[in-house]
């Protein structure tokens, strides 16, 4: 458990307490300049994807100003809390300025096309290299300073709470969320008893491995490992398994789902068919990771449309990540209750409220607080919000790029619809007022020919305020910044690990996990095709 400083006031003596406060720093700042007409996103940057040397130096050069600035930005925050706490400054800056410029060459390295096709992010291409040095040679004393491992996974999860916003539960709808919720929590509960009953797992780690399970892989351990105070260990395996039966997944969802769904396109008739939607939406309830799951929707949608991205999305990206929140306030409780070991002197019995407090991360309420501001930003998005796009353009999805050249002369929207869309030939543009639900893309398409029926779908995107202002200008700049803490966090994970420490715990984590993917496949496919089929086979 983490000390508190005797430094410096109350607020600013903890770790937790500094990661709430500079979350929340950034997330004013990208809500102040939203709200100014601006945005963060031209100096919150990640290195972008490249496949030779020329594109690389290109990329550098643009956003090096941006590289400096956060270096300064995070490093500023960090090495004032880290002296309140009563740390070296000097020894701080050294070992932080080494950290970020590896992080930086890792996250070009991610970048790579190469690394790309192998779904690397930079997390986890920190976490491996960083577990190679680590092991080769361990790091000087004065360097540990710098490991701010929890530090940096606390500020990343309070970022990570105002990426999800509690609007996306009525946007996923009452059905991808209750179907979400019978996966997460039957996942969880399979996952943390087998390790717990059958291969006698600490239940820290078993909450960590039955949370990357149920919710969403590396984020959840992530997540629930700070909440839980689990060792550094638990989570740097809960993510090695997670990894390896994501790309299981990846191939063999792809090739089942291939088989299953009717080759010419036509409505399922044998017993193992089924739709488009049904695919997506069940790789949404039995993969992993995200974009493992868009690499196998996103092959679906070339053969099949957009059925398996949008159902994939409400399922997986909607419905089972936002509850990494409540798994995290649940768990932190539970964890100090009952996991803890309580500290000489206190009472035996009853745990009382005040040291449920007292141990309570308090970097859980971050999380909640940015996102309980994020879903009230969110919700004042206006009615009236006009959205258009040009009638000549590139419509980017999953499946790819789709250039287009429509011409809307002659088309006549849908009564329903006509006080709504407009065509404005003097500009070269379609408009549309207010958020365009997928019914009404619907009714759009069925007048439309295949040229016109891209740049609809291009159009549906761009009347989304969310995704188009508020997701763009503001939460994308504070996701950025949390992959940097991510990022940084992993690599210290690998940098102090040993390979010894991890290879005390043998296979039980895996076998454990696996049991979970056992039950969780086949209840996925049963609520998907048999349960909730009529509403999933309905998404076109």
């Amino acid at each position: 458990m983490e000390r508190p400083s005797k430094q410096g006031p109350a607020l600013f003596r903890t770790e937790d307490l500094w990661a709430i406060w500079l979350g929340l720093l950034v997330i004013a700042l990208a809500l102040g300049f939203f709200w100014a007409g601006s945005s963060l996103k031209s100096w919150i940057v990640t290195p972008g994807l490249w496949s030779n040397g020329a594109e690389l130096l290109a990329d550098f050069k643009q956003n090096a100003l941006g590289y400096l600035l956060i270096y300064l930005g995070l490093g500023s925050v960090f090495t004032v809390s880290v002296v309140i706490m009563g740390r070296s400054a000097r020894q701080f800056v050294v070992g932080y300025t080494i950290l970020f410029a590896s992080a930086l060459l890792i996250s070009y390295l991610a970048g790579w096309s190469v690394m790309d096709r192998w779904d690397l992010g930079a997390p986890l291409l920190a976490l491996l290299i960083g577990l190679i040095i680590g092991n080769i040679r361990a790091v000087p004393e004065w360097f540990v300073t710098a490991l701010r491992t929890e530090y940096y996974i606390k500020t990343g999860i309070v970022l990570l709470g105002a990426t999800l916003p509690l609007t996306l539960i009525a946007e996923a709808g009452p059905i991808a969320f209750v179907q979400a919720t019978i996966v997460s929590v039957t996942t969880w509960l399979t996952i943390f008893l087998a390790a717990t009953r059958l291969f006698k797992l600490d239940p820290r780690f078993a909450a960590v491995l039955g949370t990357s399970g149920a919710v969403c892989g590396v984020s959840g351990a992530i997540a629930i490992g700070g909440a839980v105070k689990a060792d550094k260990e638990h989570i740097s395996i809960a993510i090695a398994v997670v990894s390896i039966w994501a790309i299981v997944m990846i191939f063999s969802l792809a090739f089942l789902t291939k088989i299953m769904i009717p080759a010419d396109g036509s409505a399922p008739s044998a017993w193992y068919e089924i739709s488009p939607g049904e695919a997506g939406a069940w790789v949404g309830t039995s993969e992993y990771a995200d974009a493992a799951g868009f690499a196998v929707v996103a092959e679906l949608a070339t053969r099949f449309g957009e059925a398996p991205i949008h159902t994939f999305t409400l399922m997986k990206v909607i419905g089972r990540d936002i509850w990494i929140g409540i798994w995290a306030f649940v768990l932190s409780i539970v964890s100090v209750v009952f996991w803890e070991k309580k500290k000489a002197g206190e009472p035996s019995g009853r745990v009382g409220l005040s040291v449920v407090w007292q141990r309570f991360p308090k970097f859980v309420v971050g999380f909640f607080a940015a996102s309980v501001i994020m879903s009230l930003v969110a919700a004042s998005a206006p009615s009236d919000y006009l959205g258009s796009s040009p009638v000549k353009g590139v419509f980017k999805s999953k499946a790819g790029k789709s250039p287009y050249q429509a011409d809307f002369a002659s088309y006549q929207a849908p009564t329903a619809l006509a006080d709504r869309f407009r065509f404005d030939a003097a500009k070269g543009v379609v408009t549309f007022v207010g958020k365009m639900r997928r019914d009404e893309l619907d009714q759009l398409l069925t007048v439309a020919d295949p040229q016109q029926a891209l740049a609809l779908k291009n159009l549906q995107v761009h009347c989304d305020w969310f995704e188009t202002e508020l997701g763009a200008k503001a939460i994308g700049p504070i996701k950025k910044l949390r992959t940097w803490a991510f990022v940084l966090c992993f690599l210290c994970i690998g940098l102090a690990t040993r390979f010894r420490e991890l290879a005390t715990f043998g296979l039980k984590p895996f076998w454990a996990f696996t049991i979970g993917v056992a039950v969780n496949l086949p209840l996925g496919y049963l609520l998907t095709t048999k349960v909730f089929v009529s509403f999933w086979r309905a998404i076109h």
